[in-house]
């Protein structure tokens, strides 16, 4: 065979290749195009999700990623699922992580409870952080971690060349063998103090048990008690102001005990008269004739 029927072998067949290829495809395209429905997904970011990416409907492939388009500072993603696929209000499209490279992937939990929703519908969806995303959020954490964790060396090595931590140790365990030696010494005392407990606690129970009602009587004399008490409180109060207006007359020389109390004349002869009485009483106990006189006819 020539070189020039070789050459134009090889390119009949690349051509037939090509031919091939582009047929297979858009038949594929076609069948697709006429089974396929597409939702309109709402993400507040994709992460690197990209168009023909696969999609999931509870495990199972059923469409691909049609489209991404930047709303706002939202994302829209077109998915192109299956005509048997019908989207509700209570499933859920998240774009999830596959493997730890980061795949991208649309996975829907699809539910058949709640209304349907439409074609011209915009379906919230969740963004899921995957492994990379983590572990970038995770550095700060961590650069903290290892800071703190070089302080604590720090400081435990600064310790044991004080020797103060194994003192510190060896006191701690001293204390603790202690309070062991004191509970194991007190054991019977700790378990007598509480079987007194329980008996006094039964005691007073069957005290009030059955005498309620003598505690409410009791308590409502009491409080009657209270009650006259409060009254004759009131009543010595008022008793006390009038005693202030009296004492304040008699002070001011008002009426005969004031003018008695404040006028030393009047209190002389007061007392001059009283002690006349008192002769005229003794004279006529000793002689009574002198004056009573009685005759007889």
């Amino acid at each position: 065979m020539s070189r020039t029927k070789e050459i134009q072998v090889g390119i009949m067949v690349l051509a037939a290749l090509g031919i091939t290829l582009w047929g297979v495809t858009w038949l594929k395209e076609l069948s697709l195009t006429r089974k396929v429905r597409t939702w309109h997904v709402e993400f507040p970011q994709t992460g690197g999700l990209a168009t023909s990416d696969e999609v999931q409907v509870n495990g199972l492939r059923k469409g691909n990623v049609a489209g991404i388009k930047l709303a706002g500072d939202r994302v829209v993603v077109d998915l192109a699922l299956t005509t048997d696929i019908v989207l509700t209000r209570d499933s859920r499209v998240a774009i999830r992580n596959l493997g730890l490279m980061g795949e991208k992937v649309v996975a829907v939990d699809l539910r058949t409870t709640g209304a349907p929703y439409s074609e011209r519908d915009t379906i919230a969806g969740i963004y899921e952080l995957g492994i990379p995303e983590v572990m970038a959020q995770m550095g700060p954490t961590v650069d903290a971690l290892q800071s703190l964790t070089a302080e604590l060396n720090t400081l435990a090595g600064t310790i044991q060349k004080d020797g103060k931590l194994k003192e510190t140790l060896l006191s701690f365990r001293s204390t603790s063998e202690e309070l062991n030696a004191a509970v194991r010494e007190n054991r019977v005392l700790l378990r007598e103090s509480m079987t007194n407990l329980s008996a006094a606690s039964r005691t007073a129970k069957a005290l009030t048990t059955d005498r309620e009602e003598r505690l409410k009587q009791t308590l409502d004399s009491f409080e009657r008690s209270a009650v006259g008490l409060e009254r004759l409180t009131g009543k010595l109060d008022s008793l006390r102001g009038v005693l202030q207006k009296v004492s304040s007359k008699v002070d001011s020389g008002e009426g005969t005990l004031g003018r008695l109390v404040n006028d030393p004349k009047l209190y002389d002869d007061a007392r001059a008269s009283v002690e006349e009485l008192q002769k005229l009483i003794a004279d006529i106990k000793k002689n009574p004739k002198k004056y009573l006189h009685m005759s007889i006819f």
